[in-house]
């Protein structure tokens, strides 16, 4: 940055954007709260609707519910890419916004939608042609890949309407705003709520196409959320700017959304990459397994919500204080998310215990498909109350171009720690093993989180407010 910039976010008054939010000063309590509650917002509707498509899926059938469980894994590895995108263009735009780049920030964020349209389409080509490779090798039979079929063939031909959406709420996000993000999330979620029983079941003299009107509900929703998104950054933000991109500027602000953007893309992989691997595991103990690890994790995503939401909040309002040299700001936020998250997980373990069994009831009428769901709400959500160090510690470190320890944390979790402790599990005490293994891991890789999180940010906190902008 330029010493100008960097005078700019010393003070707090580079934020030129219209529509955008200045994260740099006020309260920092109220700021990252009301950050979270548009995002738990957003993120309740979007939930909302996946366990509705299981819900209605559900109806279908056993091997219906196993199918989509094993689209799943997949579905995860393209947000991921999204997410991770996502994360850099938040990163890099928020910290120009914080300092006072109103221009560079334009730029940077019409330039990421570029980039986004180009992934998505190499990925949408790539993924419609190794269907049955793919699910094959995460174990799916042949009785059920014809279902597999069904839903992710319409899935792949639609992805540039789900993945290019998530990459504009973060320019929109970067900028400070998450209410409209919500709002996008929440209109979505409802057209998909409405249309997954009229192209399911085929209502009000619609065709039934069973799991391929889930996937094109999904689709035509997420339409919408294109199409708001870009009307967002265009009218509100004024956000974008339109000028033909040269080569030299393409290359500078992709590269300035890779440095991050990759390490957390590979970080994002992680996850649906061992879920993959864990789906596998325990695909091996039959439909019923996978069919109740579906039902739990969807169950668990919704559960997860305000979590996932304080960590995302973490994101923009990290990038803008650390570009304005506020780490003390950081300090401040962070306490306060963990000490919230923790007192959250305490209290969704025990309602998950309480209640698992009765949660799995509505999702299937097989016994044992909710006994092995109730079990896994039981044992699981017992890592809770840590578990949302992980999530804001990664953002953070990012914010803070610093995306090799959320990249390494991943790496820990996912493929040093769970995998193999899942294998022992599943030897030791079987299915029901692996899902203790999985709580452990969580447990002991928060602990690493929380050391490296604060041992960073007194090393930020030390360094020149130069360097903190930079």
């Amino acid at each position: 940055m330029s010493t100008a910039e960097q005078k700019l976010a010393k003070t707090g008054h580079g934020h030129g954007s219209s529509g955008g939010k200045d994260l740099t000063s006020g309260s920092v309590h109220r700021q990252l709260a009301k950050l979270t509650a548009y995002m738990a917002i957003g993120a309740v509707a979007s939930m909302t609707f996946q366990v509705v498509d299981t819900y209605f899926v559900a109806q279908l059938g056993t091997e219906e519910l196993a199918a989509m469980a094993f689209t799943f894994p997949v579905v995860m590895i393209l947000h991921a890419i999204a997410i991770g995108l996502g994360t850099g263009v938040t990163a890099v735009v928020s910290r120009f916004v914080g300092g006072g780049g109103e221009e560079s920030s334009k730029a940077i964020g019409t330039d990421s939608l570029y980039l986004a349209i180009l992934i998505t389409t190499i990925f949408s080509a790539i993924g419609y042609f190794t269907i049955d490779p793919v699910f094959a090798l995460l174990g799916a039979g042949p009785e059920i890949m014809p279902l597999i079929h069904d839903y992710m063939e319409i899935w792949y031909l639609g992805i540039i309407f789900m993945i290019v959406p998530l990459i504009g709420n973060s320019v929109i996000r970067a900028h400070g705003d998450a209410k409209f993000p919500s709002m996008i999330m929440i209109t979505a979620a409802v057209l998909n709520i409405a249309l997954d029983p009229i192209l399911i079941f085929g209502l009000f003299g619609a065709p039934r196409m069973e799991l391929q009107g889930a996937a094109l509900a999904t689709v035509i929703a997420r339409f919408v959320t294109f199409a708001a998104a870009l009307g967002v950054l265009h009218f509100r933000m004024h956000a974008l700017t339109y000028e033909m991109p040269s080569v030299e500027r393409l290359s500078k602000n992709w590269r300035r959304i890779l440095n991050i953007g990759l390490p957390s893309t590979a970080t994002q992989l992680i996850v649906p990459v061992s879920m993959g691997i864990l789906t596998a595991l325990i695909a091996s103990y039959g439909a019923v397994a996978v069919a109740a690890y579906g039902i739990a994790t969807r169950v668990e995503m919704l559960a997860l919500i305000f979590m996932m939401a304080t960590s995302i909040a973490m994101g923009p309002f990290v990038g803008q204080n650390a570009g304005a040299g506020r780490i003390d700001r950081v300090k401040i936020a962070l306490r306060f998310a963990f000490q919230a998250s923790f007192a959250y997980g305490v209290v969704m373990a025990v309602l998950l215990a309480l209640f698992g069994e009765q949660v799995g009831n509505v999702f299937s009428d097989d016994t044992d498909v909710v006994r092995l769901a109730a079990f896994y709400l039981l044992v699981v959500p017992v890592s809770y109350p840590v578990l949302s160090i992980i999530g804001i510690s990664s953002q953070a470190f990012n914010s803070l171009a610093r995306p090799m320890p959320a990249m390494i944390i991943g790496a820990c979790k996912a493929f040093v720690i769970q995998l193999p402790l899942a294998y022992v599990g599943s030897a030791v005490g079987g299915i029901q093993g692996v899902f203790v293994a999985m709580s452990l891991s969580t447990l002991m890789v928060s602990l690493l989180a929380y050391v490296w999180i604060w041992r960073v940010i007194n090393e930020e906190e030390g360094a020149p407010s130069s360097s903190a902008a930079a």
